[in-house]
């Protein structure tokens, strides 16, 4: 989030294997041992190029306090803080069915919220090759966005699933905006509980 409270999202390359041409927020897959936060440190030096000095734990865990360098010609130091959303991991599970050899797709996610210091047209970030796209918008958009596409395509795609996979779990290619239903519940989540923080 910026500092004039606006939400960063990134649309997917239509190259990539999983949900292209969708939408989300910027995402991290945790490796090994590594810890949430620092999950969270790595996701923006990888997704948004910008390159981690410092990072502490702040007072109030888990929130972190971060300090980058930009990539840019002009580079700027920004001091990030950076708060869980979710107390608790989320959990999602997206079914592929006979198209994808019966795939199961299931994760545990924390969102976290990244407070960036000046307004995003005045940072200079590095999207990575997967971002075909990005727009910041607020959280009124944000909200109706996910409550326009779940009206417009929930219906739309269990018919379809029904239709073409004899009624067997399977939650279909992407759809709308968003990569998949469960996705987007999520967000909703998130959209749910940052409002109760801001």
């Amino acid at each position: 989030m910026d500092e004039s409270g606006l939400l960063l999202f990134l649309k997917r390359s239509s190259d990539v294997v999983t949900c292209p041409s969708t939408w989300s927020i910027l995402g991290e897959h945790s490796i090994a041992n590594e810890l949430a936060h620092d999950t969270v440190v790595r996701g923006m030096e990888e997704e948004l190029g910008l390159k981690e000095q410092l990072s502490t734990l702040g007072t109030n865990y888990p929130s972190i306090e971060a300090d980058f360098q930009t990539m840019s010609n002009n580079s700027i130091s920004i001091h990030v803080a950076i708060q869980n959303i979710t107390q608790y991991p989320l959990y999602y599970i997206r079914h592929y069915g006979p198209r994808l050899d019966n795939r199961i797709d299931s994760q545990l996610t924390y969102l976290w919220l990244a407070r960036l210091p000046k307004r995003h047209d005045e940072i200079q970030i590095k999207l990575d090759d997967e971002v075909a796209d990005h727009k910041w918008i607020s959280l009124e958009e944000f909200s109706d966005w996910i409550e326009a596409d779940a009206r417009d395509h929930d219906k739309e795609k269990e018919e379809h699933n029904l239709r073409h996979h004899g009624g067997k779990k399977d939650d279909g290619p992407p759809s709308g905006d968003f990569c998949h239903h469960t996705i987007r519940s999520l967000y909703a989540k998130g959209l749910d509980n940052l409002k109760l923080m801001l």
